[in-house]
């Protein structure tokens, strides 16, 4: 069974696809070398959906795969002519997702981060306005604003896009409403 492409996001309504500018967000923001295995586990496309993709984009110059043991891994092309300009795009039309499970995945003390706001809405297809910032939300009982301040400035400073960084208890009566029109991050699950 093949998955059907879905149309791309609100946010910056360029790329061929959805699953292509995840996949580009992903390889430019995530965690370094990927496999399509990788990718497909990390934004929940299908892993077949992930090969083509990846194969469109290297034909493309885009991507370099490399051959390491029985593995491919997924690199940005490094001689790209206009590669720190798609990086930037690239941060604002998605790769804050990656960036944001990347700094606070291993976490212990963050339950869940979440987009929520007018970011998430063009992401998940609403149309409107480009939104000039990112509103993430972080479920953590025992941090604060204030102890994420340095990790949001690196983000800002990296991405360069204005991040507001919210943080609730996981009791918090807001999360509900703003967690049904968000986008997730990663959620903790209990060990």
């Amino acid at each position: 069974m093949e998955a059907m492409a879905e149309p791309t996001t609100a946010l910056l309504p360029m790329f061929r696809s959805r699953h292509q500018m995840q996949i580009l967000a992903e390889v430019f923001w995530g965690a370094g070398s990927s496999t399509g295995a990788e990718l497909a586990r990390r934004t929940g496309i299908p892993q077949q959906t992930v090969a083509r993709e990846v194969t469109r984009l290297e034909q493309a110059g885009v991507l370099v795969t490399e051959q390491v043991g029985t593995a491919k891994t997924i690199h940005p092309a490094s001689d790209l002519p206009y590669g720190s300009v798609l990086r930037q795009l690239l941060a604002y039309a998605g790769g804050v997702i990656p960036m944001l499970a990347q700094t606070f995945g291993d976490n212990p003390a963050i339950d869940e981060v979440f987009i929520f706001g007018s970011w998430a809405a063009r992401y998940n297809g609403e149309q409107g306005p480009p939104p000039n910032d990112v509103d993430v939300a972080v479920v953590s009982d025992s941090l604060t604003r204030f102890d994420l301040a340095e990790a949001r400035l690196d983000l800002e400073n990296e991405s360069k896009l204005s991040i507001n960084l919210f943080v609730f208890e996981a009791d918090n009566e807001r999360l509900l409403e703003l967690r049904a029109a968000g986008v997730p991050v990663f959620v903790r699950v209990p060990a």
